[in-house]
């Protein structure tokens, strides 16, 4: 057969939920951060599509791309988290402090990241804070 049981995807989500809770403070954080930069830049990037005229189709073509890049390169998303670090608890095989620590440090993590595309971002279009942003005229 050319399927995967689902019990064995069961066990290789609980694995990897272990696996998530296991990681160093540093690494969630690092990866937690490059996940939510990357998602921001996904959400531009979609927005930009849209901005430009192009059907709303596109960007919502384009978004996923964030989303596929932050699989692909193994990083942190909360919501990631927030799915199989639980999961992996109730089946016994990960304590509660390390459910907490892991949420709240990949939590941290992609708002930091997020937060620091968002100044990058209003930095660049702003010229550094030198140019006022652009203001809709009075009616």
């Amino acid at each position: 057969m050319d399927y995967i049981r689902p019990s064995e995807v069961a066990a290789s989500f609980l694995s990897g939920g272990v696996t998530k809770s296991q990681l160093p403070v540093r690494q969630l954080l690092l990866r937690g951060l490059l996940s939510g930069a990357l998602l921001g830049f996904a959400t531009t990037v979609a927005f930009a599509a849209n901005a430009q005229g192009l059907p709303p189709v596109i960007g919502a073509i384009l978004f996923p791309a964030g989303f596929a890049m932050i699989v692909i390169l193994g990083l942190e998303l909360v919501t990631g988290s927030f799915a199989m670090v639980p999961a992996a608890f109730l089946a016994g095989r990960v304590g509660l402090s390390r459910v907490l620590a892991n949420l709240a440090w990949v939590f941290l993590g992609n708002l930091i990241g997020g937060c620091l595309y968002a100044w990058m971002c209003a930095a660049v279009q702003t010229q550094f804070h030198h140019v006022p942003p652009t203001q809709e005229p009075h009616r």
